[in-house]
Parts: C-alpha cells; structure tokens; sequence
C-alpha cells in the first residue's frame, strides 16, 4: 500500500512539475488604422489537447473577452507536452484576417496579433471606345497597398465596356494601374484610391 501510494505521489509531483506559467497576450490590428476597437467584446478560449494516454484528452482551460482595444493578456500554466490552442471569435463586417486558431508556444510566451480589414463596397465600371485594329486592347491590374497584395492582370480585347456589381473588398489603400494599346500605340497609367470601412466606391477606367 506504501509502495503504490509513494508512486502516486511521485506521479502528481513529476506532472505538476511539468507545467510552467506563461504569459500570453492578444491584440487585434486593423491594418489600416492600427487600431483593435472592431474586436471588442469578442470571446476567446484556450483548449488543452492531451497526449493519447490521457482519458480526458482536450478541455477548455482559460476563457475570455478582449477589451474594447481588442486587447487580452492572461498568464496560463502550460505542460511543455501538450498541446495549446488559442480560438478567438470574429467580429460581422471582417473581409481579411488571419487565422483564428493559433497554437500556443508551450516553452515561452505567446504575443498573438490578430491581423484584419473591415469591408468596403467596390464597383468597377470600364468605357472603351475608338478602337480600330483586332490587337487594340486593355490590361489592368489592382493591388491592396495596404497588405502588399497584387491582384491578377486581365487583358480585355478591342474596345471593351463594362459595368459590374457592388462587391467586398478590405478596406484600405488601392492602386490600378492599367496599359492600353492602340494602333499599335501603347500608354500606361496608375491611379490611387482609398476605400473606407463600410462605405461604397466606384471607380471608372475610360480609354
């Protein structure tokens, strides 16, 4: 009976012994404006999966809510073995962000930055006119400053009109830049525009 209750003893102290306290922080970024106010109130949690072995292998082990910065730091006792997963609820109106899952670095501690854009309303509407020759066309790209992303290059043969929908896109700076060619003459243009969160814009290419 001393034998097994000594190994049950040694077997708490070897676990508890395992668990390090670590400090963990969370702080929403909109990339536009540098700010987190669009995740306040949003709840987040922390699950703990454990290996095989153990019966009770995933559970909730920490629960909150950001603040009205989007802003959360917490300490939390983690066993370098196991498994920490970090899930933060998102907020209506959200067209970029990143992953909402974040698996937690059980050694150190853990600065979470949840990067996004709210939504905007974007049209693009294209007038062509005075084309002459079946090679007259127009290439245009646009990319999101913002976030460095550049957007696919799409060719439109002769003289091409078009009105499209409303549609999403993150708030934040754009450029399209376009190259039109006509008898064989070639000229490029660029142009700038910012799109605010939650309002609408329309941008119209004539050439």
């Amino acid at each position: 009976m001393k034998l097994v209750l000594t190994h049950t003893v040694l077997l708490v102290l070897l676990l508890s012994s395992c668990k390090k306290e670590h400090s963990i922080v969370i702080q929403a970024n909109d990339l536009g404006t540098g700010e987190g106010t669009a995740y306040a109130g949003m709840t987040f949690c922390v699950i703990q999966s454990r290996p095989a072995w153990n019966q009770d292998k995933i559970k909730t082990v920490y629960e909150g809510v950001l603040d009205e910065n989007g802003h959360a730091s917490f300490d939390l006792k983690m066993n370098k073995d196991w498994t920490y997963i970090l899930s933060v609820s998102q907020p209506d109106g959200i067209c970029y962000g990143d992953a909402l899952i974040h698996y937690l670095d059980n050694a150190s501690g853990n600065n979470v930055k949840i990067d996004f854009a709210p939504c905007s309303n974007f049209k693009l509407i294209l007038n062509g006119s005075g084309c002459l020759e079946p090679e007259d066309e127009i290439k245009y790209t646009r990319t999101w400053l913002t976030n460095n992303e550049v957007g696919s290059t799409i060719v439109k043969q002769n003289c091409y009109s078009f009105e499209g929908d409303y549609f999403e896109l993150p708030a934040g700076d754009y450029v399209y830049d376009w190259e039109v060619t006509k008898s064989g003459n070639t000229t490029f243009h660029s142009e700038n525009f910012t799109l605010v969160a939650g309002d609408s814009l329309v941008f119209q290419i004539d050439y």
